[in-house]
């Protein structure tokens, strides 16, 4: 199936993370410079998960920036502690990427329009152990649209929709440590096709991040991402695609001017495939990220990435691409 050929190595190509640290780092450094005085020199916890608009963000949709409020510290007076038990998120954003096909030779540059619409809910929380679990589940949607300016490509024949429903839990280890889970259920539907379902995967994740402050402009956020991804396609392989991921990434967030963020960062991905335990995949993503927080329900943010595949299976082609451009998210909690 020509469609799935195209869109099966663009989307395995950035599963880099099931969760980004960098919109978790920003709401860290809010929190730091909305204490008092007295309380700036304690270290940062980093705040609740934001998830992710789609399994894998970091590079072609780039990072992605939900703001939340920020919580008093313990002992602080409670202005507005008030439980959101609903959030939505509208996102949209425009890249430009050097290498839509992801070829070795003979790059397709293209544009690429990106919306999203996610809808959550922030479950009870409870004790396991005598530590409190955070989970949130919700649905989101998401359009990938290619070649909007007019390239004569035809890469805009490749358009196709990501339907998710996810489930997350989050835990604080101490001030400076959060782990994570979740569980994905992604359907991929082809637009040239009516919107008919053609790929589907079900993907349990995790993370451990670990938070350096460097006062209250600056943190450096260090973590471990896995994933398992149960893959189903229309090749005649069905599992072809079935594979471990394991990344380790770093992101240094820095504070520019008032609600203004710099966030460079690196990556690095072991792709692991189960059904062909001869092809190993190895990721290299580095970029730059700027963040303007408009207010607590807006943002704007523009960046630049390169990434590089290689692969011990002599069929997959390694690659580089850049990828630049800016999007805003909206986001509303009940």
């Amino acid at each position: 199936m020509k469609f799935s050929l195209f869109v099966f190595p663009v989307l395995l190509a950035v599963t880099a993370a099931a969760q980004s640290p960098t919109d978790r780092a920003i709401a860290t450094l809010q929190s730091a410079a909305n204490r008092p005085s007295s309380a700036a020199s304690k270290p940062v916890p980093a705040q609740e998960i934001a998830p992710e608009l789609f399994a894998g963000e970091l590079d072609d949709v780039g990072p992605q920036f939900l703001l939340i409020p920020n919580r008093p510290e313990r002992g602080e007076p409670t202005t507005n502690n008030k439980q959101h038990w609903l959030e939505a998120t509208a996102d949209a954003q425009y890249l430009y990427t050097s290498n839509a096909l992801l070829t070795e030779k003979g790059n397709s540059d293209t544009g690429l329009m990106i919306v999203t619409l996610q809808a959550a809910a922030n479950l009870p929380t409870f004790d396991i152990a005598g530590r409190r679990i955070e989970t949130k589940a919700g649905y989101r949607h998401q359009w990938w649209m290619y070649s909007l300016h007019d390239s004569g490509s035809g890469l805009n024949d490749f358009d196709f929709a990501v339907s998710t429903f996810f489930i997350q839990a989050r835990h604080q280890l101490g001030e400076n440590w959060v782990t994570g889970l979740g569980l994905d259920y992604n359907r991929l539907l082809s637009h040239d096709n009516d919107w008919t379902e053609f790929y589907t995967e079900i993907v349990p994740s995790w993370f451990a991040e670990r938070n350096f402050s460097f006062g209250e402009k600056a943190l450096l956020t260090a973590g471990l991402y896995g994933s398992y991804h149960w893959a189903h396609t229309d090749d005649p392989v069905s599992h072809i695609n079935d594979r471990l991921d394991t990344a380790f990434g770093i992101t240094y967030s820095y504070a520019l001017a008032p609600n203004f963020y710099a966030q460079p960062y690196y990556r690095i991905q072991w792709s692991h495939y189960t059904e062909n335990s001869d092809r190993n995949d190895m990721y290299n993503s580095v970029g730059l990220g700027l963040t303007y927080s408009i207010n607590e329900w807006s943002a704007v943010r523009a960046f630049v990435g390169y990434e590089n595949r290689n692969s011990t299976d002599p069929i997959v082609p390694d690659y580089g691409k850049w990828d630049t451009g800016a999007g805003i998210t909206l986001s509303v909690k009940f």
